[in-house]
């Protein structure tokens, strides 16, 4: 008797306010585990690249909140930038922003974009880009990580202290390089190769220890080329991107629903970002021009002599780059000659 009574009172009492509890947590938002996510990039937080990438973050983070939470660590805090690339396939972290082409040691694929004198200006770089992603996308899902989007700098341009006409008009004069390509330029043009990091640029060029350099817009403002650089040449060397990913196991857990999401934010992102480039670049050579900067245009034997470096540095990087290295130049090289 006793016993039929308690199992009455359980079944009255408290089967349904279990099934009550249980419907609720189902329910609930907490029933979905956040996966918190630091990004890590090499830029200052007032860099349009970083802000773009914050405006991302802060749309996942309303959007996705309940699943996903970004958080952006600026100016190289979280890892340092030659770091940021292996620390997020080691899993140290969960993923970062870093320029494309300072990761052609670990693949080739990733230094299509800075093959010199290979596109013409945004509406070439966005056309490469179209053509390369897939390719790039893949490489990093080989190396556990998720490509998400990618933001190009304005356009590496020439700086000189005197007027140019042909590539022979720089023969002896002291060129600023820092990496393969430029001390490649250097070498095409018979300049005399200097080393100065961004952050000794502003006094070298005060203390003419350089004559000329192939950077963007944005370097000349910030290092007031102006100074001694009086001729500027909008020879779009090559375009640079920043790329953003994550751990390719983060994106891989999320809901569908969630993943699709966060896709579609990206290419926002993306979106926004290269419009911002081009904002960027106008400005900023605005800010050349009012500083007395002279803007050559008229350039036709530099640019065909520089074009024919491109080509041979172009041969030279399918080498190794491989199949999808041709792949992807051969597309690109034939949508370009078809809108002409």
């Amino acid at each position: 008797m006793l016993t039929a009574l308690r199992h009455q009172i359980i079944e009255q009492r408290f089967v349904p306010l279990l099934v009550t509890l249980l419907v609720s947590a189902a329910s609930s938002p907490l029933c979905w585990a956040q996966t918190q996510v630091a990004i890590a990039s090499a830029y200052p937080a007032d860099s349009f690249q970083t802000k773009n990438l914050q405006q991302f973050a802060d749309e996942v983070n309303g959007q996705l909140g309940q699943s996903l939470k970004l958080t952006i660590h600026p100016n190289g805090q979280l890892a340092k930038p030659a770091e940021i690339y292996p620390q997020a396939k080691e899993g140290k972290i969960g993923g970062g922003e870093v320029i494309m082409s300072s990761l052609e040691k670990f693949a080739p694929i990733y230094g299509i974009d800075s093959i010199p004198f290979t596109v013409r200006g945004y509406d070439d770089a966005k056309r490469l880009w179209r053509y390369s992603r897939a390719a790039i996308d893949a490489q990093m899902q080989k190396d556990g990580l998720k490509l998400l989007y990618a933001v190009p700098w304005p356009p590496q341009n020439l700086y000189t202290t005197q007027k140019l006409d042909k590539v022979s008009d720089a023969r002896g004069l002291k060129m600023r390089t820092y990496n393969p390509a430029t001390e490649k330029i250097a070498e095409f043009i018979g300049a005399k190769s200097v080393l100065f990091q961004v952050v000794e640029l502003e006094k070298a060029i005060a203390e003419e220890k350089l004559d000329l350099m192939i950077t963007s817009s944005w370097t000349g403002v910030q290092t007031k080329a102006w100074s001694k650089l009086r001729y500027y040449y909008p020879v779009n060397a090559w375009i640079p991107k920043n790329v953003v990913f994550i751990r390719a196991s983060t994106f891989n857990q999320l809901p569908k629903d969630s993943a699709e999401k966060l896709m579609r934010l990206a290419q926002a992102a993306e979106d926004r970002g290269w419009s911002l480039s081009q904002l960027q670049d106008k400005e900023f050579e605005d800010l050349l021009k009012q500083n007395k900067v002279t803007l050559v245009k008229d350039m036709p034997y530099l640019l065909d002599e520089f074009r024919r470096l491109g080509e041979k540095m172009s041969r030279e990087w399918l080498r190794k780059s491989g199949q999808d290295g041709l792949d992807a130049l051969m597309h690109y090289e034939l949508d370009r000659f078809q809108k002409r």
